[in-house]
């Protein structure tokens, strides 16, 4: 599951949680422990060394360092460790009130987070377990403080590292779209070829390039429509079918909208004809 950093920032600094426990575990290879449940609490999970594979509610996750993992309470866990090395991991478990369920949904669900390789959340991870570890009220605000510090450094990671990559599936993006603005593209097919829907796709798309995908996509067949009708001397029904319109009637109208010429006008204006 995805999940959205910036709403889960807001959730975590305004909603009240308390922290539970800071525990170190190390898992032999090849242990199993299925069919049983996370704890009563939400816990956030992060890898140290060697990898595991969870189902959380039946959803599974490739554990490794370097990715950061959350598990909602009282949720259906098998899990086991991959591979001929031990897992190492420390998980902070941490309890949100059930009546804040409908503000902070986060808490009571699983999603994983990958900020890469952080010595900083490392370090303030053994931190905090040690602090967690002692007693009185001074313990108890400091490890608050060192949690907010691990959450702000996942988070800006994270945040950076979706960035890139949502930025190079808008490139892809527009890659498939010059190899095939010929066809009758439709957005929803266009969203496919990246798993995602079309609404998350234009969301991701205008916030990189300032433009929806459909206005980008019509802008490009149009501007290959200009340079079509200015350098050939193909008919307009040719080049209307040439950038994915069949029916030229409704391409000189959209032709005319966005450029305020129709495809004859702007050809007898700045074709080869005008040259000769």
């Amino acid at each position: 599951m995805q999940v959205d950093i910036n709403q889960l920032a807001g959730n975590f600094s305004r909603i009240s949680f308390q922290i539970i426990d800071v525990i170190k575990a190390t898992v032999p290879p090849g242990k199993k422990c299925l069919d049983v449940f996370t704890p009563a609490v939400s816990g956030l999970i992060f890898p140290l060394q060697g990898r595991a594979r969870m189902h959380f509610d039946g959803v599974a996750y490739e554990m490794s360092p370097g990715k950061i993992f959350h598990g909602g309470p009282n949720m259906p866990l098998n899990k086991e460790v991959v591979g001929d090395v031990e897992w190492s991991y420390m998980v902070v478990h941490y309890q949100v009130a059930d009546s804040a369920r409908k503000e902070f949904p986060q808490a009571f669900s699983h999603y994983q987070l990958d900020s890469g390789h952080s010595p900083r959340i490392r370090d303030l991870l053994h931190r905090l377990h040690h602090v967690c570890a002692k007693p009185g009220n001074l313990p108890a605000l400091q490890a608050k403080s060192l949690f907010f510090g691990i959450l702000d450094e996942t988070l800006t990671s994270a945040g950076s590292r979706y960035n890139q990559q949502d930025r190079e599936l808008v490139e892809q993006a527009i890659e498939y779209m010059k190899h095939h603005y010929r066809e009758p593209l439709t957005i929803a097919a266009w969203a496919g070829q990246y798993g995602l829907n079309s609404k998350q796709f234009a969301y991701l798309f205008q916030k990189h390039t300032g433009i929806a995908p459909l206005d980008y996509l019509i802008d490009y067949r149009v501007r290959r429509a200009r340079e079509l009708l200015c350098a050939t001397f193909r008919s307009i029904a040719e080049i209307s079918t040439c950038v994915g319109y069949p029916d030229p009637y409704y391409f000189s109208k959209l032709f005319k909208k966005r450029t305020g010429f129709t495809p004859t006008t702007l050809r007898e204006k700045f074709g080869l004809r005008r040259s000769l």
